[in-house]
């Protein structure tokens, strides 16, 4: 195409390898499989960082698509990222948390299935899911 030629003729790099050489203090993960929002199918919410830090709980809201607290990406190590941490389920039945990446699995390695859109938490089996009404967590 004609992109791809001015591309060419140009020299340009790919975002990779400006990941890589000009901006590598980027939290961005290199190896990824999926990067955007997650969507609950029910509600339409998207889940939200809100701007927490290492150790908070996540939160769902109207998906803004507008990037920031509601991108995450899903790596080739099986982490659902946001910067620099990870989603965390240390506990059964919630909450998720932002905890930051460990790299060591266990509560942080979660399993999609692209045909049937679920994100479920390797060590428990449990689905990611919205928390209920009822959900009080201190």
């Amino acid at each position: 195409s004609e992109r791809r030629e001015v591309r060419e003729r140009l020299k340009c790099k790919s975002f990779r390898w400006y990941l890589e050489n000009i901006y590598p203090e980027s939290q961005m993960p290199l190896d990824y499989y999926y990067l955007g929002e997650i969507r609950n199918a029910e509600t339409s919410n998207c889940l939200d960082t809100l701007g927490g830090k290492s150790g908070q709980a996540l939160g769902m809201g109207y998906c803004h698509g507008m990037g920031g607290n509601q991108v995450f990406a899903y790596t080739k190590r099986k982490q659902v990222m946001s910067d620099d941490n990870c989603l965390d389920a240390s506990h059964p039945r919630g909450p998720i948390k932002l905890i930051r990446c460990h790299g060591l699995r266990g509560n942080q390695e979660w399993t999609y299935d692209s045909k049937t859109r679920i994100i479920k938490h390797s060590n428990t089996g449990m689905c990611l899911d919205k928390p209920e009404s009822t959900d009080v967590w201190k």
